[in-house]
């Protein structure tokens, strides 16, 4: 499953992700990974949650990305949910090509059943049409 937080620079969707996080604490038995490209309110991140810098990585375009995640699947499969913090603003590319590679997300959430939750600077209304059916 997948789940986009789609909101305006400011409006709190690190916070929100932060708190959808750590509340996962007590729904989930499997890992948690939290992905953000900056450091910013992760001291409010329980200490239990795996906390990867994507800045620290030489991460290009989504394909490498894929790529990591694919790794990160593949080196831990107790993992449960993947926080992805802001996704397109570290990774430089067009939305339109955000649709295969939600697509592609989508078959590692489902093969090992992992849930991602991906926040996105945005207005929620006037996204493109196969991101609709993963805003919450």
């Amino acid at each position: 499953m997948i789940q986009a937080v789609v909101g305006g620079k400011g409006t709190g969707k690190t916070k929100t992700l932060v708190n959808m996080a750590n509340k996962a604490l007590d729904e989930t038995k499997g890992e948690i990974v939290f992905i953000s490209g900056e450091k910013r309110r992760m001291f409010e991140l329980n200490h239990r949650i795996r906390l990867v810098k994507l800045r620290e990585f030489d991460i290009k375009d989504l394909k490498m990305f894929y790529g990591f995640l694919n790794g990160l699947v593949a080196q831990n499969y107790d993992i449960e949910r993947i926080y992805i913090d802001g996704l397109l603003e570290f990774i430089k590319e067009d939305i339109t090509s955000f649709a295969d590679f939600l697509s592609d997300v989508d078959s590692i959430s489902k093969k090992f059943n992992i849930r991602f939750i991906i926040t996105m600077n945005g207005d929620p209304d006037s996204v493109p049409t196969f991101l609709k059916e993963y805003i919450a």
